[in-house]
């Protein structure tokens, strides 16, 4: 009992840190991996922006404050959610009781295992999260997460609920993974220097990004588009909602292309690595505090 507190509290506490030094490059993923918008017949409107150019237009149209749109879902969420992985993922490592040092064979199991275990949390988390950053008049995380109940109901809230779990199960795993990998490779010890435990932890969180992103991709996209009513079958096929996570990849395939599965990788690779940097190593601090 006293370690899954231990775990809960930790992860809890890192988990907020990081999602504050990776808020605004989160919220610029979230927008570069927006569907373009339909074309106007005869003209060229909505291309394509870059990166740098659409944090320029962010920063000039909406301010400062736009880079921290949904922090605060994340914070109270995220890192709850973050708290709950940590405490699913040392249980199921205690449970496979290994004689000394988990391998990494059982380390990849536990992250997995986590990783399922947290949906039920990071489906809502995520999906009220989306919604805040795309929008373009500032809402706060309750006036989002009312709307998603006003509109759908509860269920509303599972909206790209298979694609969160078939993202976070397998990356998880490979994020647990890649740590500890790390921190062998390293040699990492009791009381050693920071920068070890600081290399190992982004190295974890870039290495797992880069393993899952075009499912991300997938997800983001089912979980920002409006839900589908009545009326959604007199629109363009473009303006449709997806039906499924099919037909999410074939039409966003079809009108953008295979590099659309990569759009925002940059800055996602870019946040990953000071943001789970800093996670695992206030992580392991509170770990050592609590001990």
């Amino acid at each position: 009992m006293a370690e899954n507190f231990n775990d809960f509290v930790a992860g809890w506490i890192g988990g907020a840190a990081g999602i504050i030094v990776g808020s605004p490059l989160d919220v610029l993923k979230a927008r570069l991996q927006a569907p373009v918008a339909p074309k106007v017949i005869g003209t060229e409107l909505n291309n394509r922006m870059g990166s740098w150019q659409t944090l320029r237009n962010m920063i000039q149209t909406e301010g400062l404050g736009s880079m921290f749109k949904g922090v605060l879902s994340p914070v109270v969420g995220l890192a709850g959610l973050n708290a709950l992985l940590f405490v699913s993922y040392g249980s199921i490592i205690r449970y496979l009781e290994p004689t000394e040092e988990p391998d990494l064979f059982q380390v990849y199991l536990a992250g997995t295992g986590a990783g399922i275990a947290c949906f039920f949390i990071s489906t809502p988390i995520d999906l009220i999260k989306i919604k805040a950053q795309m929008t373009k008049i500032p809402k706060t995380t309750l006036q989002v997460t009312k709307e998603i109940y006003l509109q759908n109901g509860l269920k509303g809230f599972y909206q790209g609920g298979i694609i969160t779990m078939v993202r976070d199960a397998p990356s998880y795993g490979i994020y647990f993974w890649a740590y500890e990998g790390m921190k062998r490779v390293l040699q990492v010890e009791s009381g050693d220097s920071a920068w070890k435990l600081l290399l190992a932890g982004g190295m974890a969180g870039t290495v797992s990004w880069a393993s899952i992103y075009p499912i991300d991709v997938v997800k983001s996209r089912l979980q920002m588009q409006h839900q589908s009513s009545q009326h959604e079958s007199t629109r363009l096929l473009n303006d449709r909602p997806y039906a499924s996570i099919k037909d999410c990849v074939v039409r966003s395939y079809k009108a953008e292309g295979p590099s659309v599965f990569f759009r925002g990788i940059w800055p996602t690779l870019l946040r990953g690595f000071p943001v789970n940097a800093v996670t695992f190593y206030i992580y392991e601090l509170v770990m050592d505090f609590l001990k």
